[in-house]
């Protein structure tokens, strides 16, 4: 079938993104980043015990992507380059800080060894020969020697041993699994319309059922032409916390083609009138408050 939008739809869009402010990169810019050495802590514990190839930072990318959507979300942060940078730090961070956490226990395991061995000595004397390699006096270090020693790469087709700039390039495609699902998921989130006059994302206010009725009035008012007559549907009406910029509207029925219609409707003040009193009288009933 065909839909489209008339001249008379209303063009009105939300008040523009989220504005820089010093609230966001002074305070929830180091929380992302905080949030970042957290994970990175957590995903090293997990990973002494589970951390199948490719799985696992895969995981991690998603912890790490439903997190900072949330926090997004929670404090209201419209900003996208700051969103974006929030990232790109906490990815770092997280990717980073795993092999920090792993330099930091081989360091205690190396001095504990060292103590044992000394221990040793002093008791059985000359008895006890031999001397242990120095802990890695850095991370690069630490990471160099990973390297030389080999890095154990379980898969399905058998066990493998990643050394030289093969455990490089197997470190490298581990922190690109971290990423990439953590960025998929900002952009998606960052895709929602945000309110830059009261600081606050869109959020669904009303959503539910239509008649066949409703959806035909709602069509008209909206300026819509379908080629069949709509035998039901459904509604979402998304608006700001104070309400105080344009209202979006989604309409669909089972015989529209998606492709031909805006994802949202922005409506003026007369057709928001309109909608609301067709939700108010729709026999299927609705949910939530209306957007006033």
């Amino acid at each position: 079938m065909e839909a489209h939008a008339c001249h008379t739809l209303s063009t009105a869009t939300p008040a523009g993104p989220g504005h820089w402010n010093w609230w966001g990169l002074c305070l929830w810019l180091p929380g992302c980043i905080g949030f970042g050495a957290l994970l990175a802590w957590a995903a090293f514990e997990v990973g002494q015990w589970f951390s199948p190839l490719v799985v696992f930072p895969l995981l991690v990318g998603l912890v790490l992507g439903v997190s900072l959507v949330a926090m997004m979300r929670l404090f209201q942060m419209g900003h996208r380059p700051t969103a974006w940078l929030a990232l790109g730090l906490a990815a770092v961070v997280v990717i980073a800080g795993q092999h920090y956490f792993s330099y930091r226990a081989a360091v205690v395991e190396a001095n504990r060894a060292s103590e044992q061995l000394q221990k040793a000595r002093t008791t059985f004397g000359t008895l006890v020969q031999g001397r242990l390699p120095a802990p890695p006096t850095g991370p690069i270090d630490y990471l160099r020697r990973r390297a030389d020693e080999g890095r154990p790469l379980d898969t399905v087709l058998g066990n493998h041993m990643a050394k030289g700039w093969l455990a490089w390039l197997s470190w490298a495609l581990d922190g690109l699994l971290v990423l990439g699902p953590a960025a998929a998921m900002v952009a998606y989130a960052l895709r929602r319309p945000f309110c830059g006059r009261c600081g606050s994302w869109y959020a669904t206010r009303r959503a539910g059922p239509l008649d066949a009725q409703a959806v035909q009035q709602l069509v008209e008012i909206l300026g819509l032409s379908p080629a069949d007559t709509p035998k039901g549907g459904r509604y979402r009406l998304i608006s700001c916390n104070q309400g105080c910029a344009p209202t979006g509207f989604s309409l669909s029925w089972k015989e529209l083609d998606t492709k031909k219609l805006p994802e949202i409707l922005w409506l003026d003040d007369q057709q928001h009138t309109r909608v609301i009193e067709i939700l108010d009288h729709s026999q299927t009933g609705t949910q939530g408050k209306s957007v006033c």
